[in-house]
């Protein structure tokens, strides 16, 4: 299904396309007035998430995951859940509360109904990312992860025909990128 067919969820159709920049609005004020209505459906959204998690069937649950997200890309499944995860990694950070206190109440909350608990150990290591370390990389013959990639492509420092050269194969002249299993959506260049 198209990204312009698909029904709207948190954000309607307008609002996807908004958030994409491929639509404008009319006047400073519309845009602010769509703005709030995005924010306040998210806000609305989370909070919905707890009467999922309550109250939502484990078979309305499994046939949407089972049936809805089994019935698309694997891919594009993933991708669904790394983002959703990811919005809400990024939420947390903007609390004053701890993802990894977060993540082990969630994985508790979830292991509940399954009558056990968990430990939920997480280890976060960060190294930085700079234009000139990944173009070394890209010299050397290594592969880039798709979040490296899409650094170096929105990046001021690297240009798209760079980029597009360090990702020729000789032979087939197809990207060699290690796709990593996460967002390749963020690569179209």
């Amino acid at each position: 299904m198209s990204e312009n067919e698909r029904d709207r969820g948190i954000l309607s159709r307008a609002d996807r396309a908004y958030l994409r920049g491929e639509a404008d609005h009319a006047s400073v004020q519309s845009e602010r007035n769509a703005r709030g209505r995005i924010r306040e459906r998210i806000y609305h959204a989370l909070l919905d998430f707890e009467v999922l998690v309550e109250h939502l069937s484990e078979r309305d649950r499994e046939l949407v995951t089972e049936k809805r997200l089994g019935d698309i890309d694997g891919t594009e499944a993933f991708d669904a859940l790394v983002s959703g995860v990811a919005f809400l990694y990024r939420a947390t950070k903007d609390t004053d509360i701890e993802f990894e206190t977060v993540l082990n109440e969630a994985v508790n909350l979830a292991e509940v109904n399954d009558d056990r608990a968990a430990t939920v150990d997480l280890d976060l290591t960060f190294q930085s990312l700079t234009a000139e370390q990944l173009r070394h990389k890209l010299e050397r013959g290594e592969d880039l992860s798709l979040t490296e990639v899409a650094y170096l492509h929105e990046s001021d420092e690297v240009g798209m025909d760079e980029l597009a050269r360090y990702f020729r194969n000789a032979e087939d002249e197809t990207p060699a990128v290690d796709d990593g299993r996460i967002q390749s959506k963020v690569t179209n260049f």
